[in-house]
Parts: structure tokens; C-alpha cells; sequence
């Protein structure tokens, strides 16, 4: 066999896989244990558990965050750059895609916090169950957790897919994900900051594969091809060829999240006690 013949078969392959529906949505015992590692995790915390009776759960988001309550109540799954909801992904989750916040109080609440952008609080109300790319499992529209991005949901069926293309081995391993997956970067440091303060603190900048300074890290157009993010400082700190070495080590992988270059790695700086 010709090796541009293996390479089409392999592309095919690949092609294939893609298309098919996330292990951990058509295995409840593995949906399970994802879910309860974004739980358990402290750089995670997925919850509240009650939508409807949350505690001081969004207290403690808001803390994390650094932010005020009625900012963290506002960041919901529904409203996530990884919350899938696109129809070829609700075709993949078995059962009832939904379970509606029924208590009125909490229904006001949504309602006056979403006032802006009522199709979120419809959404956030309808109880919704979608696909979280990030942590892979089932998540509810209502919920949050300390990784939330802007930028939510994912309703086309084509953005779903490239969310799969780019989180494959994840996407069809039949095994619970790496504890340690999303940490790479923060060598498990992130216990005592969380990485919003970061971002927020560092004025975190995108890296193109000229080793270029391109702009904010968050802001490039939908649909292309992730960059590398580095602190300005840190890029700056580093030669045009250093950086574009860890920009293409990032672009060349199928992977969502890639170490940077030894020149290039950042940790999280211990708070003081």
C-alpha cells in the first residue's frame, strides 16, 4: 500500500471518529466518574449540587473569581464556551436532555439576573443537559465551575465537531480522564489562585507561529485554530524564536491544552501564608 493511500485511509478514520458520539455520553459509568472529578476538584467545583437550594456556593465561585455574587451567578454552563448543545449532540444523550428549575424564587432570580440576555436565562431555566468539552460529561445549563469561559454555548453541529477533532482522545477513550488534564501549563500549582485572577493579573497575550505578539489572549476570530497564550511579561521576556516555538508546538498538536516550551513555561506564584 502507497503511503498517500495509508494517509487517506488514516484521514478517513479520523474523519469517522469525529463524528461519533462522546464515550461518556453513551457510558454512564464513565460520564459518572468525570463528573464526580469536576466535583471533587478544587480548580474545578462543579455544582451547586441543588440548583434551587445553592448554599454559599456562588459565594464561593465569586470568591474564587474575584468577583461579586450577582457576576459568578451570571456564569452558568448555559453560557460556556464548552457547553455543547448542538443537535447532533443532544441526538447523543440518551433520555430526557433536560431537568427544568422549577422553584419560583429561584425562576425570579434567573429572570432578574438575565434580564439582559433572556434567551440565557430561558436556557439556564429549562434545565438544559449538554456536553461539557472541557471536563467531558454531561453538565445542566444551571450549573458552573471554577473554569468557566465566556463565550457560550455551542449550538451548531460544525462547531461541535471541531471541539471533537480537537479533543479526540478525550472524546472516545473509554477510561476517566486524567486527573491532572487542564493543569499542564500550572503545574498543579492553581490551589491557591484561581486562573481568572491570573489571567487578569498577567494581561495574558496571543502568540502566533512567527513568534508575533498579536493581541489579547481570548480574542481571536471564531473558528481558527487556537494560538498560544503566555503572561505579556513573559513573552515579551522571550526571543521572537522562542516564542514562535512554543506557538507551533501548540498548533501542531490535535490536543486542547499542550505544555509550552521549557524557554516558555509559566507556573502560579504560591501565596504567602
Amino acid at each position: 500500500m502507497k503511503k498517500i493511500q495509508l494517509r487517506r485511509l488514516i484521514r478517513e478514520a479520523l474523519e469517522d471518529k469525529v463524528k461519533e458520539c462522546p464515550a461518556p455520553t453513551q457510558n454512564v459509568g464513565l460520564n459518572t466518574a468525570n463528573r464526580d472529578r469536576a466535583i471533587q476538584a478544587d480548580f474545578i467545583k462543579y455544582g451547586p449540587l441543588n440548583v434551587e437550594e445553592p448554599g454559599d456556593y456562588w459565594k464561593k465561585i465569586a470568591k474564587k473569581w474575584d468577583t461579586d455574587v450577582k457576576a459568578a451567578f451570571k456564569s452558568r454552563c448555559a453560557n460556556c464556551v464548552a457547553f455543547d448543545i448542538s443537535e447532533r449532540m443532544l441526538e447523543c444523550i440518551p433520555g430526557s436532555v433536560s431537568e427544568p428549575v422549577d422553584e419560583p424564587g429561584t425562576q425570579k432570580d434567573i429572570d432578574k439576573a438575565f434580564k439582559d440576555k433572556p434567551e440565557v436565562g430561558e436556557l439556564v431555566k429549562e434545565g438544559v443537559l449538554g456536553y461539557c468539552w472541557m471536563h467531558h460529561f454531561k453538565c445542566h445549563s444551571a450549573r458552573a465551575c471554577n473554569t468557566w469561559a465566556t463565550g457560550g454555548p455551542i449550538n451548531k453541529d460544525e462547531d461541535s465537531y471541531d471541539w471533537q477533532k480537537r479533543n479526540l482522545k478525550q472524546a472516545i477513550d473509554p477510561e476517566p480522564i486524567d486527573p491532572d488534564l487542564y493543569q499542564d501549563d500550572t503545574e498543579g500549582e492553581k490551589k491557591n489562585e484561581s486562573l481568572r485572577n491570573w489571567f487578569k493579573k498577567e494581561d495574558w497575550v496571543r502568540i502566533d507561529t512567527q513568534g508575533n505578539i498579536t493581541g489579547a489572549c481570548g480574542t481571536m476570530k471564531k473558528g481558527k485554530k487556537t494560538t498560544r497564550c503566555l503572561p505579556r511579561k513573559k513573552a515579551q521576556s522571550l526571543t521572537k524564536k522562542q516564542r514562535a516555538a512554543t506557538a507551533r508546538k501548540k498548533t501542531k498538536s490535535k490536543k486542547q491544552f499542550v505544555k509550552n516550551t521549557k524557554a516558555a513555561k509559566v507556573s502560579l506564584k504560591k501565596k504567602k501564608k
